[in-house]
């Protein structure tokens, strides 16, 4: 048998039943894969992929680790050419992996795809998903892009090496694409590579992410700003617009979802508010341990 093209690292922080749902997407959609999950959650969860998924390659650890430094363990415990990575709430659709694998063997370093809501029936559900996802939103543009996404991107060796330090830095995708982008590698979006993100988040849990994941972001920031933080802690609340305005952009120029976002707008502002001050605090006093708290 051939060795896997692509290794798929799967970070897991949310346990069952997603992370299950997650690898029996893969197994049906991405059979050749090697398939690494990096968990932290529980043996419950450990136990159920031994018995029911005994290809993957399972890494454990007993204490709470960030996402980013979940896939990074991931990627370096990973043999493959191709590296993708995906969340336990991740589940891949047909010709998700071949699209990937298609675009790194025409010479494609950087490689991402779409991303489509599948817990879509409720408001709260298009809140979430407009706040985090709506710049990957089918359809995503084809070709040379500025950004991808973290949890829908794969990279080969050579990108690899040239973001090895900041892997072990555990930064997220934002350190990781910026310096790509530095040294001359195109991040390429495949917008046929689509996977279904189905968190269902809760209206508190939501506000807690939001919260964690901009204090954490902005204590990351801290080092590289130095005085200046402090400006950028007082100017927080005018990201608030600017992010919104951003969401209703994405929303706008692809023609649909117009009336979820109408919808969704007075709960899309009340979790931007939330970033803000997450924003404002970390700047201030650090991100604390609210990186370990990001789902």
């Amino acid at each position: 048998m051939s060795s896997p093209k692509l290794a798929v690292v799967v970070a897991s922080v949310n346990g069952l039943p997603y992370l299950a749902d997650c690898l029996e997407a893969l197994e049906a959609r991405a059979p050749e894969a090697e398939v690494v999950v990096a968990d932290w959650t529980d043996e419950a969860t450990r136990q159920l992929v031994r018995e029911r998924f005994p290809k993957v390659k399972l890494l454990s650890f007993d204490e709470p680790m960030a996402v980013p430094e979940l896939r990074a363990a991931g990627i370096f415990a990973s043999g493959a050419p191709y590296v993708a990575l995906i969340e336990d709430h991740c589940n891949v659709r047909e010709g998700w992996a071949e699209r990937l694998v298609s675009a790194h063997e025409v010479g494609h370093s950087v490689v991402g795809g779409s991303i489509r809501n599948s817990p879509y029936l409720r408001i709260r559900d298009w809140a979430a998903f407009f706040c985090e996802y709506s710049r990957y939103m089918e359809p995503a543009p084809a070709g040379e892009v500025d950004d991808l996404p973290g949890m829908n991107v794969s990279y080969d060796r050579r990108a690899l090496d040239a973001i090895d330090d900041l892997l072990h830095e555990g930064r997220w995708e934002s350190w990781l694409h910026g310096r790509l982008l530095e040294r001359g590698f195109v991040l390429w979006c495949e917008p046929a590579a689509v996977l279904d993100h189905a968190k269902d988040f809760g209206f508190v849990e939501f506000l807690s992410q939001r919260y964690h994941y901009s204090r954490s972001y902005a204590g990351m920031r801290n080092a590289e700003l130095g005085g200046k933080r402090l400006l950028f802690a007082l100017g927080s609340p005018l990201i608030m617009p600017l992010m919104y305005w951003r969401i209703a952009r994405n929303v706008l120029a692809r023609r649909r979802h117009r009336r979820e976002l109408a919808l969704a707008t007075p709960l899309i502002l009340l979790y931007m508010g939330v970033w803000a001050g997450g924003e404002a605090i970390g700047y201030t006093l650090g991100g604390g341990r609210s990186l370990l708290q990001v789902r």
